[in-house]
């Protein structure tokens, strides 16, 4: 009897640690990417290299930066165009505010892959129409 009572408060213990501690180390790093919002489509590129970003609406450059680690899943995002803070999700997404769309209802934007490789989406015409959304 004494040994089945030890064997379960060690599965009860192992069971409580096994969700206090994190089992995965989420870093803001790679290429994410929100679902349609409205007609758009916001991307943000994370370098770790570097600590900077690029962000996207519908392809058009509108925003790059830098960022700060404030603890193990939140950051601070930084720019001349905005400023804001994030906490990565387990799943390693996070959710963001661009008031002038969603009418300022959070959305998610997803880890697509975790290379940070600079991408290039052409020239356009209409980019500060596309900044102006972060105004």
């Amino acid at each position: 009897m004494k040994k089945s009572k030890l064997i379960f408060l060690l599965i009860v213990i192992s069971f409580i640690l096994w969700n206090v501690f994190p089992k995965t180390n989420s870093l803001l790093k790679g290429f994410y990417q929100s679902e349609m919002i409205g007609s758009h489509i916001i991307q943000m590129l994370v370098r770790e290299e570097d600590n900077s970003f690029v962000e996207w609406i519908d392809n058009r450059e509108v925003d790059r930066g830098t960022y700060e680690k404030l603890d193990d899943k939140s950051y601070r995002i930084k720019s001349n165009r905005q400023n804001f803070e994030i906490t990565l999700n387990d799943n390693n997404s996070f959710e963001i505010v661009i008031s002038k769309l969603n009418d300022g209802t959070p959305f998610i934007m997803k880890n697509i892959t975790t290379d940070d490789i600079r991408y290039s989406f052409g020239k356009f015409e209409d980019v500060d129409e596309h900044k102006s959304i972060l105004d």
